[in-house]
């Protein structure tokens, strides 16, 4: 499995939903990823959270990875396609370069 490693500081975001168990509920938080490693069918990015670490799994298909124009500056967006979680993170063209057949 081909990997990266970053140290790009963000915001995660999982809405409230009923499908996960109140200790993996993390709503917003600030993050750092520390890790982005594809696999066959998706990626999975690894983050530094302020009491854990954490993995989300994104798969082909259901991620839609946007750059989107901020009020102060652009951003990436990393979200699962049903809108559980994303993750937002500052414009990194390294980023975007390594997941470039997840951007629509």
């Amino acid at each position: 499995m081909e990997e990266k490693k970053f140290n790009i500081k963000g915001i995660a975001v999982d809405i409230l939903t009923d499908e996960w168990l109140e200790e993996d509920i993390i709503n917003k938080t600030p993050i750092t990823i520390k890790k982005i490693q594809k696999r066959p069918g998706g990626f999975t990015i690894y983050m530094d959270a302020p009491f854990e670490k954490i993995e989300w799994y994104f798969s082909k298909g259901l991620t839609t990875v946007k750059i989107i124009k901020g009020k102060k500056a652009p951003y990436i967006r990393i979200e699962h396609e049903d809108g559980i979680y994303w993750v937002d993170i500052p414009y990194n063209k390294e980023i975007t370069d390594y997941l470039k057949e997840y951007i629509k």
